[in-house]
């Protein structure tokens, strides 16, 4: 018997995911957007980062993808409006002591829940921002799933981003870390990323800081394949982290205006906060690119300058 998976209506509306690769800077975010109007506070919705690769990889059925990911979300926006697995740690960037407004969802704890939640979610404007990762890897993947959503996508330059990889440990903990929190594929008996399927047996072969770099710059050109294949660019919004640490109040201006909202009286605070505006110390990343040169070899450092020119250039020609 063939199995037909059914979709519910979605009462998930207006995701608002802020996306990219892992060390661009998205965390510098999760204050700043949610202090905006129409904002509920950051949420991470880890399944969504495990579901998506596995759909690209021809691994798990689309159909029951989209029907496990529509039922999901809608509970998360349910949830949300009741303050039900709400996160109340201080230290947490989710959690919602450091939200602009904590009592709104304290207040929630006494809403009846039921039908009236549903109605509400169905009129909502609000937005649910997310904190993603590599969802514009697989954009096309995302779209099968047919979601209501917006991306606002953050690109950094090749140099920081790698030598935050090396420093964080992703040259290593991929293959032993049960903490971190990436798909993982299985190969000759040891665990490797998603990310260099068909590539497992060079990846595992490589140093620490050479394995950051064949997986960062692979990571970023598909990232800009995925964009400029899209028929729907209109609700993805693509920044760069220098241009907003030096440019907020710019920057801010015009995400309100991809999202129609406005900023509030937190905004300011929650930028001073991210200590925004800051001047980007190139000296630094010369620096960090010296050490990573003196770590790879000498066919990844060309394909490392190759990407740093184009970043520096326009960012891809994308921004």
């Amino acid at each position: 018997m063939k199995v037909m998976y059914g979709v519910q209506e979605n009462i998930a509306k207006n995701i608002l995911f802020i996306d990219g690769i892992s060390r661009v800077g998205k965390s510098l975010f999760s204050g700043i957007i949610p202090s905006l109007n129409k904002m509920e506070h950051i949420q991470v919705y880890n399944l969504i980062e495990r579901i998506v690769p596995a759909v690209s990889l021809g691994t798990l059925d689309i159909a029951f993808a989209k029907s496990l990911i529509r039922t999901d979300m809608n509970e998360l926006a349910y949830n949300i409006k009741l303050s039900r697995n709400i996160n109340f740690r201080y230290s947490d960037q989710t959690g919602i002591l450091n939200y602009k407004d904590p009592k709104l969802y304290f207040n929630r704890l006494n809403k009846n829940e039921g039908q009236v939640v549903i109605d509400e979610l169905r009129q909502t404007d609000w937005f649910i921002p997310i904190q993603s990762h590599d969802l514009l890897v697989n954009l096309e993947h995302l779209d099968g799933l047919n979601l209501d959503y917006h991306m606002i996508e953050v690109f950094r330059h090749p140099v920081d981003t790698i030598y935050s990889w090396w420093q964080r440990g992703w040259g290593e903990r991929f293959c032993n870390d049960p903490r971190q929190g990436t798909l993982n594929l299985v190969y000759n008996d040891s665990l490797v990323p998603w990310y260099c399927a068909g590539f497992e047996e060079e990846w595992l072969n490589l140093n620490p800081v050479e394995r950051c770099v064949r997986l960062v710059l692979p990571l970023t050109y598909r990232s800009i394949d995925q964009y400029n294949k899209s028929r729907d660019k209109e609700r993805i919004f693509l920044l760069t982290f220098e241009d907003f640490v030096e440019k907020p109040d710019q920057k801010i201006m015009e995400i309100c205006s991809f999202l129609e909202t406005t900023t509030t009286e937190y905004t300011k605070q929650f930028v001073s906060q991210s200590k925004c505006p800051r001047v980007i110390n190139i000296k630094e990343r010369e620096d960090k690119l010296k050490e990573i040169r003196s770590r790879i070899s000498n066919n990844l450092f060309k394909e490392l300058s190759k990407i740093s020119d184009e970043y520096e250039d326009n960012c891809y020609n994308l921004v």
